[in-house]
């Protein structure tokens, strides 16, 4: 009996942790901005809605039409931007978030 009881409450903290294990990466499609003209350099930025805060500066982003990256904390809100050097203004920006 005692080893039935202690296998149900294994089994309901197994459960109520499932959700925190394992953080969601972000794939997000940014198409093929400027392919035409390879010179223009792009730069991606993800900002945190809670912590009103960058958890990534601008960065070099290849062209490559996918960005992927971690989502840091589920339930939180980020802004992925796409900065254009050339035209010095974003090309694209889109809010994210995971939800347990």
């Amino acid at each position: 009996m005692k080893k039935w009881i202690t296998g149900i409450i294994l089994m309901t903290a197994m459960v109520s942790l499932a959700g925190s294990f394992g953080l969601p990466t972000e794939r997000i499609a940014l198409g093929n901005v400027h392919n035409d003209n390879p010179s223009v350099k792009h730069l991606v930025c993800i900002w945190d809605a809670y912590s009103e805060s960058w958890i990534q500066e601008h960065q070099t982003y290849d062209n490559s039409g996918i960005y992927l990256f971690q989502i840091p904390e589920w339930d939180t809100w980020y802004w992925i931007g796409l900065w254009d050097t050339t035209r010095g203004e974003y090309a694209f920006g889109e809010w994210v978030c995971h939800f347990k």
